[in-house]
């Protein structure tokens, strides 16, 4: 192979270890703010007081309290509660945990074609294994908005001033990716034809 054509292919090598490492780095801190919401959860019935004197000390004041999207349309322009602050939380655990989860099928998806330059017989995308990450992507995507809208609902149970919503853009993004699955699947199905009729 000729130097010039190992140029072209190099950054496309690099490119995928690239994106592994930033997908494992987001992947691990999304844990990590899972574990510090799971932490603050379990704080909040443990010292309710020191939670307390907290929201209502200046350096809350006039703050929104929000996690991974959820709370501020809620939250803000009213009085943070120790309440408001457990169901944030508990919502907050969970859509962290499927972001975690997100970035985690996207780190396996990268390490699978890791180091490619080209989709072989050998290192293909249309495997039963990508295929159905690629669709947990989607349903994880989707998911997100739907805890957020059933924890909202669940808060205006006891916060009345608490409007219900939906973040539509997390439904669509996780339907293309959950019909871009659907491609992956029917390409494998025709290789597999193809690679019976060789």
């Amino acid at each position: 192979m000729s130097k010039e054509k190992e140029k072209e292919i190099h950054p496309m090598k690099q490119l995928p270890r690239f994106l592994q490492a930033l997908a494992g780095i987001i992947q691990i801190l999304a844990w990590l703010l899972a574990a510090i919401a799971f932490v603050g959860l379990i704080a909040s019935f443990v010292v309710p007081g020191n939670i307390e004197a907290f929201l209502a000390s200046e350096i809350m004041a006039g703050q929104d309290f929000v996690i991974n999207g959820f709370g501020s349309s809620m939250i803000s322009g009213s009085v943070i509660s120790l309440g408001m602050v457990r169901w944030t939380m508990a919502c907050g655990i969970l859509t962290m945990s499927l972001t975690a989860m997100i970035f985690r099928n996207l780190w396996l998806i990268l390490k699978t074609l890791k180091g490619s330059d080209s989709f072989g017989e050998s290192n293909t995308p249309f495997t039963p294994d990508i295929t159905r990450m690629i669709r947990e992507i989607g349903i994880f995507f989707m998911a997100i908005p739907v805890v957020e809208l059933i924890f909202s609902c669940l808060m205006r149970l006891f916060y009345v001033d608490i409007d219900p919503y939906v973040d539509v853009t997390g439904i669509m993004t996780g339907l293309v990716i959950w019909y871009l699955s659907r491609i992956f699947g029917y390409g494998q199905k025709l290789q597999s034809d193809v690679e019976g009729l060789v």
